[in-house]
């Protein structure tokens, strides 16, 4: 598979510079958004902490888009961190996400630090979720997550955890990747993405096969979006693989998921099976169950999403759940003031590290 990708990679860069390329500057646009949150928190391990804190968000999003005489699309995309402080998801100092595309009736290709094709086409409950994201929201910064201790907290693949010793932790979502859309025929999308190593985003490139982390990572996605009336049916399915570096578990790893949406109800569900999660250590696997439920009527939108997982070391079994409920209100053009209240359970398989919390977020997000 490696072969076939890279070898169409360059069948396409060679078009590319055969091609008369005069068309117009490409066009720059410029976005974002501004996110401040209160949050309320009660949990186990609290002692020592206050019951309350404020966080604040920011982010400058840089779309360059052109084409060319020869109907060839092209651009890049820059997301930017815009915090008075590093990201808290280790996503990067400067950037979440920077990378280049070219597109066509052939599809589409991205090539830098962005997420993978598993990321953008698994269907989850948090997809009908308001507020911050529900179950894949902003819970995990005021939450306090058991330390030292590995949990699957937020429902994505191998390649999105970052490390399971923290929540949210977003550290190998954007590694340095090519990602290959195809076009929807008939409602059904594929998606493919080849990562040399986890562990290189941006300028670093470390080619080290010594560490807990995994190198040769291939994703393959497929997604199915099709309207029946009133009716709209999602479907997807995910499957990830990639060989483990000396002290982590080489990746066999799926997931599934749906979504029915009819007249402003929506609901939607995953399992996925992850083996070489990464942070884990050698034999560590684990799954994962979502299910959400969500309303929008106009301005106002209301959702209900769930995870329960597990995740299996040689130490025992640690589990997690979160029921996120979450509703927001788009009080003018880009403007929306939002609440969200989080009841989540760590359970680990030693009772020191076990902790259960209540959490409640008022905020609002200015989007430009």
């Amino acid at each position: 598979m490696k072969n076939i990708i890279l070898g169409t990679t360059g069948l396409v860069g060679a078009a590319l510079l055969a091609a008369s390329a005069s068309a117009q500057t490409p066009k720059v646009t410029v976005g974002g958004f501004a996110d401040f949150q209160a949050g309320y928190i009660d949990d186990d391990l609290d002692a020592g902490q206050r019951d309350y804190g404020f966080r604040n968000d920011t982010e400058v999003s840089i779309s360059v888009d052109g084409k060319s005489d020869n109907g060839l699309g092209y651009g890049a995309v820059i997301d930017l961190e815009a915090d008075v402080t590093a990201d808290a998801d280790n996503e990067g100092l400067n950037a979440s996400r920077t990378y280049v595309y070219m597109d066509g009736g052939w599809g589409r290709f991205e090539l830098g630090s962005n997420q993978g094709v598993g990321a953008t086409m698994n269907i989850d409950a948090d997809n009908l979720a308001v507020a911050t994201g529900g179950i894949n929201g902003s819970w995990n910064y005021f939450a306090n997550h058991p330390a030292g201790v590995a949990f699957i907290a937020t429902p994505e693949n191998v390649s999105e955890l970052g490390s399971a010793f923290a929540s949210g932790n977003e550290s190998t979502d954007n590694s340095n990747k090519i990602n290959y859309y195809s076009p929807r025929f008939s409602g059904f999308q594929l998606g493919v993405s080849y990562t040399p190593d986890l562990n290189d985003r941006g300028q670093f490139v470390s080619r080290s096969d010594i560490g807990t982390s995994a190198g040769d990572v291939f994703d393959l996605a497929l997604s199915y979006e099709r309207q029946f009336d009133a009716f709209l049916l999602g479907l997807s399915g995910n499957y990830q693989t990639g060989d483990g570096d000396t002290l982590s578990e080489d990746i066999d790893a799926y997931q599934v998921g749906a979504m029915l949406g009819f007249a402003g109800f929506s609901v939607a569900g995953s399992y996925a099976d992850l083996e070489g999660v990464q942070g884990a250590g050698i034999g560590a696997e684990g799954d994962y169950y979502t299910l959400g439920a969500g309303y929008e009527n106009g301005p106002f939108g209301l959702s209900a999403t769930w995870i329960d997982s597990t995740l299996e070391q040689a130490a025992g079994d640690n589990d997690f759940e979160n029921l996120v409920i979450g509703a927001d209100y788009k009080l003018a053009p880009g403007l929306t003031p939002y609440a969200e209240l989080s009841f989540y359970e760590y359970d680990a398989a030693g009772a020191a590290a076990d902790n259960d919390g209540t959490l409640f977020i008022l905020g609002t997000q200015l989007a430009f």
